[in-house]
């Protein structure tokens, strides 16, 4: 039997994973833009679009990851839950790094006029 156009070749062990490798570029990407905060001042707007950007795309993809699995009646992937999960967490990071940064400045020294 040809099973080219089957969904066997994106089902391991009843578990669809047909975009495992999606979620994993994603948290990569993830990551790359927490490490280019921390090395170098990025702007917050900067990080803030990219952040914002990338969670609705891959909040989108875990949405239909799930709508898929429902209708071919397989259980959908933890995997990209978990994904999502963990790129959220260091979105909010990057920005809250990306917003420490910004707000350092240089003090002026106050002065109290003494009666």
């Amino acid at each position: 039997m040809d099973t080219r156009f089957t969904y066997k070749h994106f089902v391991n062990e009843n578990t669809f994973s047909l975009l495992n490798p999606i979620f994993e570029a994603t948290l990569l990407f993830a990551v790359l833009l927490l490490i280019i905060v921390i090395i170098k001042k990025v702007s917050i707007w900067v990080c803030l679009l990219f952040a914002s950007l990338s969670v609705i795309v891959t909040g989108q993809l875990l949405w239909f990851s799930g709508i898929i699995a429902d209708e071919l009646n397989i259980e959908g992937s933890t995997k990209g839950f978990f994904c999502f999960v963990v790129m959220l967490l260091i979105h909010c990071a990057a920005i809250w790094i990306s917003l420490m940064k910004s707000s350092k400045r240089e003090k002026i020294p106050q002065y109290s006029e003494e009666i």
